[in-house]
This record gives structure tokens, C-alpha cells and sequence, in this order.
């Protein structure tokens, strides 16, 4: 009986859905190609279709009387209703990521973002004070942020860094076990061939963790692509310093006027920039500090005497929080050089030791786990300069003969442009 009614409804659907269709014939094209949208059919398959037909096609589910209340409404009313449905090309149907930089997957900001432009980021001290400018090229730091490819990313190093060292013995490792329990017949009890079967308590496990690595494969550009992602998103929302040393606080330079003045021979005091630099000139009390005395010293580390290195955990915490004020979060990611720099280097490191708020890598070191883990991103002159290197570096070049050949055509045409502009400059 159900499959009779079944049957009788699918055939009373076709013939209302014929009706329909030359209903729809007969009354010509009632309004322009509005483009292809998406529909349901009465078989629940998507289709396509005009915008006539899917009004038609929605006036038949919600009458009762088929195509003959189509048909009168469709001449009583002369125009298709307004109807609210989704286009084809829209990403959020699509099972797949999105290839443009809007998107189902994409970050969206609240401001608009001209994508793969070149920035600059200001080059602070731990002082606040501006050095200088940085070049963030586009193609590294200024990219549309995937969720998915961070995703992806994050799994990969994750499941990379698992131990895997997870072991339970099967009934082969398990000791004794090597003599029947008991007979096999006339005892009543079930039949049993060893005290270490899986059945038993103290036995083996069975199908039992083994050692092994969780590590899968993922290609370099998708790894390249989920780092440009995270340092994208850390500018975008202002969580991205740059500075000029981590562990050094070097002297405020001379002004002009003092310049001039020592020009002249005539002895000036060095300004100030804040109150802290007072500290910064050699002491010469009986309490001082004798190391500041020796020139050569602060020479070899690459500073002057007038620089000082940060000695305690508080101080830095207190500084890197004057210099990201503003910014959300209470933890950062500090990079530098590596340990053998000078902006930071193993002295950082060991003053980091017990931090569970801050922690300091080089830039081989950093992955997308580390920026998107820490609220705040604090990166060196020198280690912003080879983490750009590496993001905008082809990672697969197939003719490096020829490569190179093209790199420094570029790199001659672009100081030819440069040397024109500025000779249009002071024209």
C-alpha cells in the first residue's frame, strides 16, 4: 500500500510539474536573465533554472490545487514576486576553499585591506622611541588570511612534535603464561590456553599501541602560505612591533645643536630621552660599576659605553608592555637573530628561562604554532630582514641559472626607476 501511494503521488507530481512547465510556455519570457541561481527540486536535486521557472516551481509546494492556481496568479498578479535565494557562484555553497580573498574561509576586518601592497612598520627601541622604518613586502605580510590553511598548518607541526613513544605488551611480551591453565575437557569451566590471553587479567593487550610517528606530509608552499597568513593577521590587528634590540638599551643620539657644539670642541651633556638614560653614563662613584670602564669590552659586543644591557625579568616585562600598549593579549613572542646575536642571543634566553608570558626563537625556529599561540609579536630588525628573505624567496626554482639572471635584471631596472625618480625629485 505505501509503495502504491508513493507511486501515486510521484505521478500525480509529474503530471502538476508538466502542467507547469507549459503553463510557463504559454506565457513567454515575463522578466530578463536575472542569472543562474540555485534551486530544489521535487526530487530534492539541485538545479538551475530561470527565475520564472523557480517561481512556478515554488507556487506549486505551496499550493493545493496544481497548476491552475499557478497559472491564475501568474496572470492575476502580471509580475514574479520578489524572491530571496542564493547564486551559484556563492563561496558558501562550495565544498571547497575559496581561491579569491573574500570568502567562507577568509578573516574579514571591519576596514578594507588592499591586499599584497607593500607596508612599512616602525622600528622602535625598548624606550618607545622611533629608529627608522622597516619594508614589509606585500607578498609576505600582506596577504588574505585563511582559517583553513592555518588550520592545516598548525595539525601538521603539532602532530610533528607528538612523541608517539605511547606502548602497551601483547600477549607475546607479557611473562609466564606458558602452561595450560587447566585441561581442556571434564573441568566444566570454559577452555583456556594461557594466564596471559587478552581475556585474562594481567594479560596482554590486544591490538596494542605501538611506538611509531604521527608525522604526515605537507607541501612547503601550503607551510609558506599558513606563515604569511599569521603575520598578516598580526599586523591587520595590530599585534606586530619591530624593534631594534631586545636585551640592549643603547643612548638616545646627539641633536643637531650638540653635534655642532662638539664640532666646536666645546663640551656638551648628551640629552636625555627619558628619565631611565641617566643611568646610561658611565657611573664614577666609589659604588660604580667597573665594567662600564672599560671600553673595549662593550666594544666587542658591538656597543659604546653608554649602553647598557637589560639585567632582570621584571625590567624587560615592564618595557615590552610600555612598547605594545594598546594592543590585545598579556603574552609575547620575542625573535631575534638567534643565540648567537647580538639582539638578544643567549642572555635573552637565559633571562626567559622560567617565563611562562614570554618566550624568545630564532627566525628558523618560528612556525605558525608560535604566532598564533602568543597575543603579541616582537621581532628585530635583523630577524625581520631574514624571515622577508625566506617568504618571498621562490622555495622551488627549476632553472637557477636563469633565475638569477631574471633577479638581477630586476634588481637593475628597479634602481634605474628609483634613480629616475629621484632625479625627477630635484628636477
Amino acid at each position: 500500500m505505501l509503495a502504491g501511494a508513493l507511486r501515486g503521488c510521484a505521478s500525480e507530481s509529474a503530471f502538476a510539474w508538466r502542467q507547469v512547465v507549459s503553463a510557463a510556455a504559454a506565457a513567454g519570457s515575463c522578466s530578463g536573465s536575472a542569472g543562474r541561481l540555485m534551486v530544489s527540486s521535487p526530487c530534492g536535486v539541485a538545479q538551475t533554472s530561470s527565475p520564472l521557472q523557480r517561481w512556478l516551481f515554488q507556487g506549486l509546494r505551496s499550493s493545493s490545487t496544481g497548476a491552475a492556481s499557478i497559472s491564475g496568479g501568474l496572470s492575476e498578479a502580471g509580475s514574479l514576486p520578489p524572491l530571496v535565494l542564493r547564486r551559484v557562484d556563492d563561496e558558501a555553497l562550495s565544498p571547497h576553499p575559496p581561491t579569491t580573498d573574500v570568502g567562507p574561509l577568509t578573516v574579514r576586518y571591519p576596514f578594507p585591506i588592499e591586499y599584497y601592497k607593500d607596508r612599512e612598520a616602525v622600528i622602535y627601541s625598548l624606550d618607545e622611541r622611533p629608529l627608522g622604518l622597516a619594508p614589509l613586502p606585500g607578498a609576505a605580510f600582506n596577504v588574505p588570511v585563511r582559517i583553513d590553511i592555518l588550520h592545516r598548518v598548525v595539525r601538521y607541526w603539532r602532530a610533528k612534535w607528538q612523541q608517539g613513544t605511547h606502548k602497551a605488551k601483547s600477549r607475546a611480551e607479557v611473562s609466564g603464561g606458558g602452561k595450560k591453565p587447566w585441561n581442556q575437557k571434564k573441568t566444566g569451566r570454559a577452555r583456556q590456553g594461557s594466564i596471559r590471553s587478552p581475556l585474562w587479567k594481567g594479560g596482554g593487550v590486544s591490538h596494542a599501541p605501538r611506538p611509531r610517528s604521527h608525522a604526515h606530509a605537507l607541501p612547503r608552499s601550503t607551510r609558506l602560505l599558513g606563515m604569511r597568513c599569521a603575520l598578516s593577521a598580526k599586523i591587520n590587528e595590530g599585534r606586530f612591533f619591530v624593534v631594534d634590540d631586545l636585551i640592549n638599551l643603547r643612548a638616545a643620539p646627539l641633536q643637531d645643536a650638540d653635534d655642532a657644539a662638539a664640532a666646536a670642541g666645546v663640551a656638551q651633556p648628551a640629552p636625555l630621552a627619558s628619565g631611565y638614560l641617566s643611568a646610561l653614563k658611565p657611573a664614577s662613584g666609589p659604588g660604580s660599576d667597573s665594567s662600564n670602564k672599560n671600553p673595549a669590552r662593550w666594544s666587542r659586543h658591538g656597543l659604546s659605553p653608554a649602553d647598557r644591557p637589560i639585567r632582570e625579568y621584571g625590567e624587560l616585562k615592564r618595557r615590552l608592555g610600555a612598547l605594545t600598549e594598546g594592543s590585545f593579549g598579556s603574552s609575547w613572542l620575542l625573535v631575534d637573530s638567534g643565540e648567537a646575536g647580538r639582539d638578544g642571543g643567549l642572555r635573552l634566553r637565559k633571562l626567559l628561562k622560567c617565563s611562562v608570558v614570554m618566550e624568545v626563537v630564532s627566525p628558523e625556529e618560528l612556525t605558525v604554532y608560535h604566532v598564533l599561540k602568543y597575543h603579541r609579536l616582537v621581532v628585530t630588525r635583523d630577524a625581520l630582514q631574514r624571515i622577508s628573505e625566506a617568504l618571498t624567496r621562490p622555495h622551488r626554482v627549476t632553472k637557477p641559472v636563469k633565475h638569477a639572471w631574471w633577479a638581477r635584471r630586476r634588481q637593475a631596472i628597479d634602481a634605474a626607476v628609483q634613480e629616475l625618480t629621484q632625479a625627477e625629485a630635484q628636477a
